[in-house]
């Protein structure tokens, strides 16, 4: 993943790196030129103004480096020494008077030589010297580079972060919107850089709403069509049943079945698209949470004895939420048929409502056969239907449920139980 902070601080530091480089190489290079021209001038006025009765001994100082001592030497005409550094180390007297570079005892010399009709004046220097004071003054260059490097990480880390603050904001911005949101994007508090990226998001979030409002209807419209044939279907064949007393009952009976589960399809896919409508705050009231899990209980209470379930709520904290009354009993009945319709005979399916730290937690669990847990993520994706499949659903249950949870807030989640012995179906959220 590419982070631009990062990214941002190695490009400025291999920039400044870079610099740096080339403003110690060029200060090098001219200081190196600048002193050349500067100590060469000094060894010349030197030599034209040194006399016999210039002291060369110099008096009690301060302690100086061996290599910034100049060694100066005068001959008369004839060739006599006449004057020379004390303790100097020897250097070779040049030939021809001017400027040269020489190499004596292992050492680099810088030699001017300056003659008239009575003397020849030979002033000599280490060249060491010099590359010192070019050295000096190339770091002396590159040392504000060196304070710019940490100061730029400074700056830049800060103009990154505050960058990164509005994408962050931006991020929790389009996290919270719900799915029937139908409010942009914000681009005011947007870097310009990134505005055709949220501008292009808001097009595709709408065509996609557009999409998803363009299959609700088709569902709502097909259920509602489905309806009225299906109930006309009913009715026939019980009047048929009535007229024929010699009709095989078993044939009437498999057709009544059909029926009812024809019709149970049709009442989930329009329950499935009211829950996924924007819902009206007006229809929203305080509940306690155990009348209506309570009711969902009762409701399925029938079906549970008929397959030898033992279904029951084993613990019940008061506890009084905001929702819709009608949305909520979708919510729980769906959870606790589902947990009845796949427990074995003889099984347990128990619910408890318990509250937490101003939170309240519903639990479904049933002593079932549990699910393989590749299945888990896809449990409340419309029409799947975990295994066995030979168990009577249209696998819309559960997908309602998750819908209405989400229209109110709750967080809901299906997990195995302990050793996959059956499910835990879970709902928590806030209390009022």
């Amino acid at each position: 993943m590419i982070s631009i902070r990062r990214a941002a601080l190695i490009w400025m530091t291999t920039v400044l790196t870079i610099v740096g480089a080339v403003a110690f190489i060029a200060a090098y290079v001219i200081a190196q030129q600048e002193v050349a021209d500067f100590l060469d001038g000094q060894l010349r006025q030197i030599a034209i103004n040194v006399g016999d009765n210039v002291m060369l001994t110099p008096a009690p100082t301060e302690p100086q480096d061996p290599e910034d001592e100049l060694v100066i030497e005068v001959w008369s005409r004839a060739g006599a020494l006449l004057r020379r550094t004390p303790n100097a180390p020897s250097v070779p007297r040049l030939n021809s008077a001017g400027f040269a570079t020489i190499d004596a005892g292992g050492v680099s010399w810088r030699v001017y030589q300056a003659r008239d009709a009575d003397r020849t004046v030979q002033i000599a220097q280490q060249m060491e010297v010099r590359r010192e004071i070019a050295a000096s003054a190339a770091i002396q260059a590159g040392i504000p580079i060196l304070i710019l490097i940490p100061l730029a990480w400074l700056v830049v880390g800060w103009s990154v972060g505050q960058l990164t603050g509005r994408l962050q904001r931006l991020a929790e911005n389009i996290a919270g919107k719900s799915l029937d949101s139908r409010a942009p994007v914000p681009i005011a508090d947007v870097p310009a850089e990134i505005v055709p990226l949220v501008e292009a998001m808001n097009g595709l979030t709408n065509r996609l709403r557009d999409a998803l409002d363009q299959q609700k209807r088709f569902v709502a419209d097909a259920a509602h069509e489905l309806r009225t044939p299906l109930t006309a279907l009913q009715i026939q064949v019980d009047n048929l049943d009535a007229r024929h007393n010699d009709t095989d009952p078993a044939s009437t009976t498999k057709l009544r079945d059909g029926l009812a589960r024809a019709r149970r399809l049709v009442e989930q896919l329009l329950r499935l698209a009211r829950s996924d409508e924007p819902e009206n705050a007006s229809t929203r009231e305080v509940i306690e949470l155990s009348n209506v899990v309570t009711q969902c209980v009762a409701d399925v209470i029938t079906i549970a004895e008929s397959k030898g379930v033992d279904l029951g709520i084993v613990q019940s904290d008061p506890v009084s939420i905001v929702g819709s009354r009608s949305d909520l009993a979708l919510l729980f009945g769906n959870l606790i048929d589902n947990a009845v319709r796949y427990t074995p005979k003889g099984g347990v399916v128990n619910v408890s409502i318990r509250r937490l730290n101003g939170r309240f937690v519903v639990e479904v669990t049933d002593t079932g056969s549990g699910v393989a847990e590749a299945d888990i993520p896809r449990l409340f994706d419309r029409f799947f239907r975990a295994a066995p499949l030979d168990i009577e659903g249209s696998g819309l249950g559960l997908a309602i449920a998750a819908s209405v949870a989400r229209c109110h807030g709750f967080q809901i989640e299906i997990v195995n139980g302990p050793d996959r012995q059956g499910l835990i179906a879970r709902v928590s959220g806030s209390v009022s």
